[in-house]
This record gives structure tokens, sequence and C-alpha cells, in this order.
């Protein structure tokens, strides 16, 4: 008989930050203090009109480029939107492949964005299983694809799934270790379709030779079976750099052997934490995901030719979409249906357990296909023992600087930078993390308000603040996709400077 195990509760996070003060941000107050300065001695020298100007140059800076309103700066949509004005100018928001793409002749049904540039590299690892990794050449990166399978909270004692839930954070843990790796994600790939397909399929195997007793019973019991089928699917991303594993050039067999030898290692981690016996993909098995991404409306099609031994594998360099439109902003077209993305910008506000994120994660009829990605930024030691300490001061500041009592939440975060510095201390490790979900629906304004309506619910149950990708939906689909496209990667702005800005 089983003990009565409560839920592990989790909300050991912080969000990088610096000391500020009236709600601006350090860069806020160097700029209005340097501002201050120039004003004031403007009017020591009775110069009051470029004391004006001064002052009215300082505040546009200010409120346009350095606070955030609802997750961004006003100069970033500004910008953002310019971006996407030249981007359709330049005739770089409409992707077409095939015979009618103006593609070089070798790229005419690769992916688009930042997947155009990625190959793929096959082998067999220690344990024999054949493996495919993605060699994205652009960011000189390697990454390797899980296929997982976990059995879900619901179906284990509490116990176990507590035991899991350490397993994975230990996971998480060795990647601030390891050397050459980059980053890490897991993406929930979930879908909601109609059970026409199994029902047909289990149909055409009965036998024609089957007493017609049988045939009628199993007839009756396929019209039992509910309409819609749920499907979810669990990938998990280990992201390496190839000139840290002795890469040079072109020549990445270095690097490729090294990953091989690696990938037991991380499938018995990701046993461990509930993944249910993961194994890496091949060429074939991530063609398929890309292809479902883009049509999932053939997933029920795919699979009855699978059945039927008429399933023809699509090699990487022909798995792209027939066309991929993200002219209009927020919502992407490809292949005849449509997509959006939201990011956190906020980890969520509350603690959370092993369930937490069960709706967020499950298969949702509102959406033909849902991804919700995780990603993972290991931190080095060094980095991170400087971050928390960094943390912690500035969350002594806040509680010093506010005006009257301070609030529950500037207690909160003085005890949890103190508890990370202990932890850190205990051989703990820091990772980043961030969260981004897309959904795909029909392209109809009556499933987008459905679909936008339905999301917004899914994500105010966690109390975690978010932002819709309103100019960049191109990069934020092929990001949610288990490809290993790391957001850092193609960003010039040094990390230190997020918790500045």
């Amino acid at each position: 008989m089983s003990e009565n195990v409560s839920q592990e509760k989790f909300g050991n996070w912080l969000e990088p930050s610096s000391p500020g003060m009236f709600g601006l941000s350090l860069g806020a107050l160097i700029v209005a203090g340097v501002g201050l300065v120039f004003t004031l001695l403007c009017l020591m020298k009775s110069l009051y009109l470029p004391a004006l100007i001064i002052v009215a140059i300082t505040a546009a800076v200010v409120l346009f480029g350095l606070v955030k309103w609802f997750g961004a700066t006003l100069l970033s949509r500004l910008t953002d939107k310019a971006s996407l004005a030249l981007r359709r100018v330049n005739g770089e928001t409409f992707y077409v492949t095939g015979a009618l793409s103006t593609l070089p002749h070798e790229d005419l049904e690769r992916l688009p964005g930042a997947l155009v540039n990625v190959d793929t590299v096959s082998g067999r690892d220690g344990l024999g299983r054949p493996y495919s990794l993605l060699h994205h050449k652009s960011v000189h990166q390697i990454a390797a694809v899980f296929g997982c399978s976990p059995d879900g909270s619901a179906m284990q004692e509490q116990g176990v799934v507590n035991a899991q839930v350490g397993h994975f954070g230990a996971w998480v843990s060795s990647l601030s270790v390891e050397d050459g790796l980059s980053g890490a994600t897991i993406v929930v790939d979930s879908a909601s379709e109609s059970s026409a397909g199994t029902c047909a399929a289990v149909r055409d195997a009965v036998s024609p030779h089957a007493p017609a007793f049988a045939k009628e019973v199993l007839d009756a019991a396929v019209g039992t079976l509910p309409a819609r089928t749920s499907v979810l699917n669990v990938y998990s991303t280990l992201v390496w750099d190839v000139e840290a594993l002795g890469g040079k050039g072109d020549d990445i067999s270095s690097p490729v052997a090294e990953i091989a030898s690696r990938l037991p290692s991380h499938t018995q981690l990701l046993d461990a934490a509930g993944a249910g016996a993961p194994k890496p993909l091949v060429e074939a098995e991530l063609s398929h995901i890309a292809q479902l991404a883009y049509q999932p409306g053939r997933d029920q099609e795919l699979a009855l030719d699978a059945l039927q031994g008429r399933q023809a594998e699509r090699k990487w360099a022909h798995a792209g979409p027939s066309f991929f439109d993200d002219s209009r902003g927020r919502v992407v077209f490809h292949d005849g249906v449509a997509s959006m993305t939201l990011m956190m910008t906020i980890p969520p506000g509350a603690h959370i357990t092993a369930k937490s994120f069960d709706r967020l994660f499950g298969p949702n009829a509102k959406f033909l296909r849902k991804r919700v990605l995780i990603t993972y930024r290991p931190v080095d030691g060094g980095v991170a023992a400087k971050t928390v300490d960094r943390l912690a001061k500035t969350a002594d500041w806040r509680i010093s600087t506010r005006k009257g009592r301070p609030t529950t939440f500037d207690a909160a975060r003085k005890a949890i930078a103190v508890k990370t510095e202990s932890d850190l201390q205990k051989g703990a490790r820091l990772a980043m993390f961030s969260i981004m979900v897309t959904v795909t629906f029909a392209p109809d304004k009556k499933s987008y308000g459905e679909a936008l309506n339905q999301v917004k619910s899914l994500m105010n149950t966690l109390i975690m603040p978010y932002r819709f990708v309103e100019h960049a939906g191109s990069a934020a689909f092929h990001t949610t996709l288990p490809f290993g496209v790391l957001p850092w990667k193609y960003s010039s702005k040094p990390l230190w400077m997020e918790g500045v800005l």
C-alpha cells in the first residue's frame, strides 16, 4: 500500500536585474543622471534653451528606449515594425519552395529561416543505435534530438513523480558542467485530432475471412471510441559548440564522434527523469516532425500510410513547407494553416508543482497543434556565483530604497537570492530558462479568436507574464521546433546587458 506523499513545490528562480529606483533600471538611471548633470550645468550658465533640449532628449531616451511597456520598449516596437516593413519591401517575408521557388537548386525544398543552412550527420552511438545530428553551419553548432515517451504524472504515484523531478533537476544541473554544451531544450508537441483514421485503420486490419459475429463485435467496439484522439510527443534537444569540441572549419568529425559517445549517458539521465526510454532521432523522423509542424492536418493520413506500408521517408533537405508567409506580424501562414507564438517575459509568480503545466502541455481541441518550448541556458559556476551575488545585492537595494513598508514580493526575492547562494555553495548549478508557446489553427477569424482566447486562458493560470511575438513570426515559429535553434546565438546583445537595460 502506497503512502500519501505531498507534491513538491518549485519556484526558486530569479529574473536577471540590476539595482534601480522609482521603477527604472540601472541603465535608465545612468542616462537620467547624466542628463540631469548637463541640464544643471546649462542652467548655471543661464542656457535655458539647451537645458530644455537636454531634458527632452533625456526623457525621450529613457521613456522610449529604456522603459519596458508590457515586456518591450517603445523603441524596440518601432524598430521591429520598421524591420518587418523593410523585409516586406525586399520580399523576405514570403518563402516558397518547389518549382516556383527562386532559391538555388540545391535549396529548393529546404526549411526556411535559421534552419535553411542546417545539414544532417548520421551514424551509430556507443549502444549501436542510429542517430542523425543537426549541423547548424551558420552558428557552428551541432544538435542531437531525443524522442521521449513519458508516462505522465497521472499514471504514477506521487513519490515516483517527485523522484523523477529530482532526477530531471540533476540532468539540468549536469548541463552546466559538460564541456562544449551551449544549451538544451524540451519541446512538448501535442494535437487533438479526429479518430476517423484510427477507426479506419482498425477496420481495415480485419481479415476478410473472420467470422461475421467477430466483425460485428469489433465494429461495435470501434463505434464506442471518442470522436477525437489526443497525440502528445516530447523531444529533448542538446546543442554543442563545434569549436569547443575540437572542430576546425568544415571538419566536424571530432565533435561528431565526441557527441556520439555522450548520447548513452544523456539517455540514462533522461530515462531516470521520466522520459520513458528516450532514443536519438534519425533523419526521417526529424523530417516527419517538420512536415507535421507545417501541415498538422496530415497526421492521420501519414499514420494510415505507415500502417499500410506506403510511407515514403522524406529527406531533411526536402522537409520544408510549400510556402511560409510572415508578412502579417503576429500570425504566420504556412501550407493552408496559421500559427502564432508567445513568449514568457517574467518567470511564474507563484510556486508550481509537477501538475501545474498539465493544461498547457496537454492537447487542446481549440488548436490543430501546439508546441511548448522550454529552453535551458547553462551558466558557468564562476559566472553563476557573481550573478547570484548581484541579485542578492539588488534585492537588498530595493528593500532599502522602497518608500514605506517593503512588500512580500521584495522579501521573497531576497529569500530566494539567499537560498540560491547557499545552494550554489553546496554544489548546485545555475541555469537560465525561458518558455515559448506556438499554436496552430485554421486560417480564419473565428479560429483565430478561439485560439487567442484559449492560449491566454492557459497562460493566465500560471500567473506568468508573457507577450506575443508581433514582428518575427518566422523566427519564433522555428525556434519552438525541436531542432536546436538557440535564440541567444543569433543575438549580439551580451548577457550582462539584460539586467542593466
